[in-house]
């Protein structure tokens, strides 16, 4: 009897175990073997351990589950329970996304960095009121305009093809404002429109430039930071809630970790992936002071226009500017 009881009980455990375990899907266009799917493969080795088991994450990488807005619908729908994507994919759901994605919003790197632990809550709270879980936010580097040609100013776009990113309100209506139609395209169609010559501008950061390879297809960058790159983990609440509260914990402690590892990552990602694409003969052309205020001079239109579109938080902006002219002030 005795050992029956036991049995029972051990019975009684493993079904335990078993509905307290759980599988994060997580999608992303990251490439596989790129430098965040190695600290993701990580991250989750060390979740799976810490958790007994409990919570595993399975990744899909280079945009095998489609585009940001694929992979946001899909998690709506219950196919995936999260994914990496970039900040503006989510500015359908909360606006506050665009905070540090606006145009030469940042003049370096680590202006970003300083505003970041006061910002980042409310970022954080906008996009977890409406159903999901931040896992993780990170800065992604500055976006160049690669083409094949030096662009200086508006004339030099006669001709050319610019792309922008598939629901990309924010770039979009900068170009707009300097006169050029932008063709809309998903990141995963870039580097064949590069090929087929359906485009032949972009605005990319370094490092995915070359891991992308669009590198290979354009010789000219225009060395003027437009805007700041973000991306985001993000799970579905419900999703999320499988979990238990301890295991919760944990994954977002880890990710956190694992976040704040990548960011300081991807500051010397980018500084040498910029040394790379000079040793491949990229050539960065250079912009006089007049032509870097024309450029900003259309970048304030274009937030004008898209303040009234409510496409970005104007007061949390202007507390952000006013944050970083204290920190401009002060040095």
């Amino acid at each position: 009897m005795k050992t029956k009881l036991i049995a029972l009980g051990l019975m009684l455990i493993s079904c335990c175990s078993l509905t307290q375990a759980a599988t994060l899907k997580i999608a992303t266009l990251a490439p596989d073997g790129t430098g965040w799917m190695k600290a993701m493969r990580a991250a989750a080795s060390q979740i799976k351990t810490e958790t007994d088991g409990r919570v595993k994450m399975k990744f899909f990488p280079g945009g095998v589950q489609g585009s940001d807005k694929t992979v946001l619908r899909k998690m709506r729908i219950g196919q995936l329970s999260g994914g990496a994507v970039s900040a503006g994919a989510l500015t359908d759901v909360a606006n506050e996304v665009q905070l540090y994605s606006l145009p030469f919003t940042f003049q370096t790197p680590e202006e970003l960095s300083q505003v970041r632990a006061e910002f980042d809550p409310f970022i954080i709270k906008a996009v977890e009121d409406k159903g999901y879980v931040v896992l993780g936010l990170t800065e992604g580097g500055f976006a160049y305009l690669m083409g094949n040609k030096p662009l200086r100013t508006q004339a030099d776009f006669s001709g050319t093809k610019v792309w922008a990113p598939e629901g990309d309100v924010v770039s979009a209506t900068v170009f707009q404002n300097a006169g050029i139609d932008p063709i809309l395209l998903p990141i995963s169609d870039v580097y064949t429109s590069l090929q087929t010559g359906l485009i032949d501008t972009v605005g990319v950061n370094m490092t995915a430039s070359i891991a992308l390879q669009w590198h290979t297809k354009l010789s000219h960058t225009t060395d003027l930071p437009l805007l700041s790159l973000t991306g985001m983990m993000v799970v579905s609440e419900k999703a999320f809630k499988k979990l238990s509260a301890e295991d919760q914990a944990t994954v977002r402690r880890i990710m956190k970790d694992t976040y704040a590892a990548m960011d300081k990552q991807n500051a010397k990602d980018e500084a040498g992936a910029r040394k790379a694409l000079e040793n491949s003969g990229m050539t960065f052309v250079q912009l006089t002071d007049d032509e870097k205020a024309t450029w900003q001079s259309l970048a304030d239109r274009a937030l004008t226009q898209l303040a009234t579109e409510g496409v970005y938080p104007v007061e949390l902006y202007q507390q952000l500017q006013a944050r970083l002219t204290e920190l401009r002030s002060a040095q």
